[in-house]
């Protein structure tokens, strides 16, 4: 038996014939070692491990049952247990074991079944190796894959969502080796801004899922990430065996709800401004960056101001310091949105007080007829007078005492109006209202004295030359009373005919407005007057055009002047409106040019500044302050057929016209050209209809 197992075994035989030739002289260690090779070749060769190998082309997920069919034969008794491990990734899991009992020349057949499942495997997913091993000697298969990976693909379309709009989110979930997914998905949706969040789950089925919920009608605007996380469980245990996620974003829209009006202060005091501004708010109240138009009607519904204005921005109107107390509404608009509020022009009693020499002229610059006392202390002396005035009206006291220098201090309406030093003459202290003859007596005392002498002079000249006729009956004519004409009448005859005149005064009594002022410089006058043509007509149109549109017109030589004035537009933002008829005005001139044969020689300016106005039944009569009209005229002098702007306009209309700055040297002045104008639908169509009617009149015949 010894002699054939060396002859079965080729390399025990080979290494001892050559230690035998090697170790010729160390006879008793080679029967040694023969002996223990002997022994070691004796024991490893009883056993045998044979199994199939699992399929290196598939990969496997967990859930997954690998077949590892092994045989073990031994040609010798076995006492000793088998162990079959998983190793992934250098990691060696244990995930088979069996006791063996195999008699000398016997085998035995062992089915083994491993399940993947994250309890027994852990993290050992990866490339893997199964190892069969029974006592010392062992097998590894061939390298195979496990994964527990599952692959998400989205397919929602719709990425933007309104409040109570249906929300669906869907897509597809299959396992790395392309098996459809039987499991559960857990959809996270949370605002990026401020971490409110949605949990929402549902059922994967065939590896498709598909979730369906109405937006909350105050869910907040914004971005929101979508976390999708999609997972298997092991039926008989309930571990999550292979997951997967992945996310993208969604929006939900910011909806206008709520239009809100604010008011600065709901009770508006006469002779200041009301401040008001819109808000729009979204579903959650956050205000929503928008225009509204705003309209301002007084108590009787009349529309005062209507314009458009940035919401969250106020809009600001001055009120008359007169201006009865009253409720005025305010009316917005926006995103089809419309909301109204009322503020209250509140009473207000005052006066104003001067003392012009020995008189105190009491005013009432309230709103308000004026009904109360008012205390004159004059010196150590308080003297209480009633008060009773209209709005604007005054009404002058004469102020006496025994001569001297007082020191006179005058309270009203709870608080001290003035106090100053009055040199004062009279037979003792006392307060007397004033006629308008005794006013002026008083006030010029001189000048009367002077009158009465002559008046004296003339009458002894006439008593002394006997003449019997009445002296009055020789007054000269200019010296009589003159029938009361309109200022038009009074003006020379002049090339156009104005249905709103306005006539400039150097002293009148008005009120302080900032106006729009367009110059028109009609630089050949007197060529068109003298020769017979269409320019005349052309230019009356413009006059027409002008005052259609609120404008009042001061004739200057060869100078228009359209002037638009709150107190006639009953808006004080004529800016827009001015520019936009300045640039009709230049096109309808172009257009003349362009057909007509006898042109219009015209330079064109467009300024804002401040006049006083007053608004009588002839027309406007007003006072320039500054050098408005002295400066529109030298820009529409420089302008050869161009719209110039003067430096306070170009301020005012930064958002309705793009400007280039300029600068005359020799004048010393700087104006600004239009670059460009936003021209709206209503300016279009409006100039379309005016240039129409142009050709309209010259067509038709003389």
């Amino acid at each position: 038996m010894f002699l054939n197992i060396i002859k079965n075994s080729p390399n025990i035989y080979k290494s001892i014939l050559t230690i035998i030739s090697i170790k010729k002289k160390m006879k008793r260690g080679v029967i040694a070692i023969i002996f223990v090779i002997m022994m070691v070749s004796f024991v490893s060769a009883t056993i045998s491990i044979n199994h199939q190998q699992p399929n290196v082309e598939k990969l496997y997920s967990l859930g997954d049952v690998i077949d590892i069919p092994v045989k073990v034969s031994t040609n010798t008794d076995i006492r000793n247990t088998f162990y079959m491990y998983l190793i992934c990734n250098g990691i060696s899991t244990e995930v088979f074991k069996k006791d063996m009992l195999i008699n000398s020349g016997s085998e035995e057949l062992i089915n083994a079944k491993i399940i993947l499942n994250s309890k027994r495997l852990g993290k050992s997913t990866g490339d893997c190796k199964i190892k069969s091993q029974l006592g010392e000697v062992y097998i590894l298969t061939n390298e195979f894959k496990i994964s527990d990976s599952i692959i998400i693909e989205p397919e929602t379309e719709l990425l933007e969502f309104a409040p109570e709009e249906t929300l669906t989110i869907e897509g597809n979930a299959k396992k790395e080796n392309g098996e459809l997914v039987q499991g559960i998905v857990e959809i996270n949706l949370t605002h990026k801004d401020s971490g409110e969040s949605i949990d929402i789950q549902n059922t994967v089925n065939l590896g498709y899922f598909s979730i369906s919920f109405p937006v909350p009608k105050d869910m907040a605007a914004g971005i929101y990430s979508v976390k999708l996380y999609v997972y298997e469980k092991d039926k008989y245990d309930g571990e999550i065996t292979n997951q997967g996620s992945g996310s993208y974003e969604i929006a939900i829209k910011q909806i206008p709800t709520n239009l809100e009006i604010v008011f600065e202060n709901p009770n508006v005091e006469p002779g200041t401004s009301m401040k008001v501004k819109a808000i729009l708010r979204d579903q959650t109240g956050e205000p929503i960056s928008s225009t509204a138009i705003i309209t301002v009607k007084n108590n009787i519904d009349t529309i005062l101001e209507q314009t458009e204005k940035p919401t969250n921005e106020f809009l600001e109107i001055p009120i008359l310091y007169k201006e009865s107390p009253s409720e005025w509404t305010v009316v917005a608009v926006s995103n089809k949105i419309t909301n109204e509020a009322s503020f209250e022009i509140i009473k207000k009693e005052q006066v104003k007080v001067d003392i012009i020499n020995k008189t105190v002229v009491i005013t009432n610059t309230g709103n308000v007829f004026y009904n109360k006392s008012v205390q004159i202390n004059i010196g150590n002396e308080s003297v209480n007078i009633d008060v009773t005035l209209k709005i604007d009206e005054s009404q002058k006291y004469l102020l006496s005492a025994p001569d001297g220098e007082y020191q006179v201090k005058i309270l009203a309406d709870g608080e001290d109006k003035i106090e100053q030093s009055v040199m004062l003459t009279g037979k003792a202290i006392s307060v007397k209202e004033a006629s308008g003859a005794v006013l002026t007596l008083v006030r010029y005392p001189f000048v009367w004295i002077f009158i009465i002498g002559i008046m004296g002079f003339i009458a002894f000249l006439v008593y002394k030359k006997g003449y019997k006729r009445s002296f009055f009956g020789y007054i000269p004519e200019y010296f009589k009373k003159k029938d009361k004409i309109s200022p038009s009448q009074q003006t020379k005859e002049s090339l156009i005919n104005s249905k709103n005149k306005a006539e400039l005064s150097l002293s009148i009594k008005g009120d302080k407005q900032n106006i729009s002022l367009i110059c028109l410089k009609i630089k050949n006058l007197k060529e068109i007057e003298s020769q017979k043509g269409n320019a005349q007509e052309t230019i009356q149109n413009i006059v027409n055009l002008a005052e259609g549109r609120k404008a009042a017109t001061y004739d200057n030589q060869e100078n228009l002047f359209f002037i638009f004035a709150p107190v006639k537009t009953r808006t004080f933002n004529n800016e827009k409106n001015a520019l936009e008829t300045t640039q009709m005005i230049k096109e309808a001139l172009d257009k003349h040019n362009k057909l007509s044969k006898q042109k219009i020689d015209f330079g064109i300016s467009l300024d804002y500044g401040t006049i006083i106005a007053n608004q009588d039944k002839y027309g406007l009569k007003f006072m320039s302050m500054g050098t408005l009209i002295t400066t529109a005229k030298k820009i529409a002098t420089i302008s050869k057929g161009d719209v110039f702007l003067g430096e306070n306009l170009k301020n005012k209309i930064s958002t309705l016209a793009k400007t280039e700055k300029h600068e005359d040297k020799e004048r010393k002045i700087t104006y600004f050209t239009i670059k460009e104008m936003k021209k709206t639908e209503e300016h279009k169509k409006f100039l379309d209809n005016f240039l129409e009617s142009l050709d309209r009149d010259k067509k038709r015949p003389a």
